[in-house]
């Protein structure tokens, strides 16, 4: 296998991981209440601590990217967030959880960071939306494994047993990382897209070489940076919060059994996000080709389309309306992920890829799923309705249409 599939496949198998680990708790919310005395917003905060340090620690990993072996920093990011999660079996109160999963975004961030940098040096900007859709498309796969194992397993054999199949493969996997390959960095960047405004990587390329002052400053001023990090703010605001409290909803406000609606909506996220994000691929590198504009006029689109059929799959008493509106709405939620990450990784040069990466990581979740799951806890606290929680997720996705929409006017407009 060429040393680029390889990394893709490995990458992807990790990816995959990565969201099994991190959705687990939100198949067995009922479950850690019951264990801790804790309430919505407690759970919420659950996510949030996790994301905090994962967005912290994002932009550290990316300015280590620079100098340091990635496959290195990519393996010791599995194997922290593998032992964390093992770990988090072994809480004796919710101060432990939290810690635990404090330590799981630490570990996260580490991969998440270097990962979609590595495949940048790996493939050129024509193929980064198809390579890109298949990693990302482990997303839903994971996250839809994660629903399962949290909701079935702490069912069947406890919540204690969730963590320890949800972090077992990963310290298997970690150690493997180490031996893939380190791409040359920038070797697939072509030369004379430079100047152009799909890539304007070399004043990004020197002003990182500068000092991280000089670098966010160039992020700062990169306007297709800049409207693709904005409009995923406010998408992962929505798109995190769905994830996290779906579950708990369908089990509370319609009356589904756990099983049920960790079943429901596992299958949910897993077809209609793999098919999504596929689909967003595909169709971005047909009409995009390495250029933003484009790519934000559809993820402006799907967004747009979205958030209505989520307000129905919020606010219907009917069960195969809800399923229908949610796998819809999911669907076209996942057609975004491929072609906003690769506008914004085509955004700037090979050298500033990861720090680039590692910044949008930090700012979509500081302002996007860090605040938004304690959020829709809180308001549920407040009016007993998980439902009128829920409702920030429409209003997430439209604003995200927004952006995106007025991004793309703006960067067509540009000379």
């Amino acid at each position: 296998m060429k040393p680029a599939t390889s990394a893709l496949v490995a990458l992807t198998a990790l990816n995959l991981l990565n969201y099994l680990d991190r959705f687990v708790v939100a198949g067995m919310v009922e479950p850690l209440k019951k264990a801790f005395g804790a309430d919505d917003a407690d759970i919420g905060l659950l996510t949030s601590v996790f994301l905090v340090s994962y967005m912290l620690a994002s932009p550290l990993f990316g300015a280590m990217a620079r100098s340091l072996r990635r496959t290195a920093i990519l393996g010791a990011g599995v194997l922290v967030w593998s032992v964390a999660t093992v770990a988090a079996g072994f809480a004796g109160g919710f101060g432990a959880l939290l810690a635990s999963r404090a330590i799981i975004g630490v570990g996260e961030a580490a991969y998440a960071t270097v990962g979609p940098s590595i495949l940048g040096d790996w493939f050129p900007p024509q193929r980064r939306s198809t390579v890109l859709a298949i990693f990302y498309a482990a997303i839903p796969v994971g996250s839809a494994l994660g629903f399962l194992v949290g909701g079935l397993v702490s069912e069947s054999l406890g919540w204690r047993a969730a963590f320890f199949i949800a972090g077992g493969p990963g310290l298997l996997l970690g150690l493997l990382c180490f031996r893939l390959t380190e791409p040359v960095r920038g070797a697939m960047d072509e030369p004379a897209a430079s100047s152009g405004a799909a890539m304007q990587s070399a004043p990004t390329v020197t002003t990182v070489r500068n000092g991280r002052r000089e670098a966010l400053w160039t992020l700062a001023t990169n306007a297709q940076w800049m409207w693709s990090v904005a409009g995923y703010t406010a998408y992962t605001f929505s798109l995190g919060a769905l994830a996290v409290w779906m579950p708990a909803f369908m089990q509370r406000e319609r009356g589904w059994s756990p099983e049920s609606a960790a079943i429901t909506f596992s299958g949910i996220v897993v077809v209609t996000g793999f098919l999504g994000t596929i689909a967003g691929g595909a169709v971005d590198a047909r009409l995009a080709r390495g250029r933003a504009a484009p790519s934000l006029v559809l993820c402006a689109i799907t967004a747009l389309v979205a958030a209505p059929l989520l307000m129905i799959a919020i606010a219907t008493q009917d069960r195969t309306m809800c399923i229908a509106a949610t796998g819809l709405g999911c669907f076209l939620a996942f057609v975004s992920q491929a072609p906003i990450n690769a506008a914004i990784l085509n955004s700037v040069g090979s050298d500033a890829r990861a720090f680039a990466v590692g910044m949008s990581t930090l700012m979509i979740h500081v302002l996007g799923d860090v605040p938004s799951p304690w959020l829709v806890g809180k308001v549920s606290d407040a009016t007993g309705s998980l439902a009128k929680g829920l409702g920030l997720v429409p209003i997430g996705f439209a604003a995200a249409a927004l952006i995106w929409g007025v991004g793309a006017i703006a960067l067509r407009r540009r000379p």
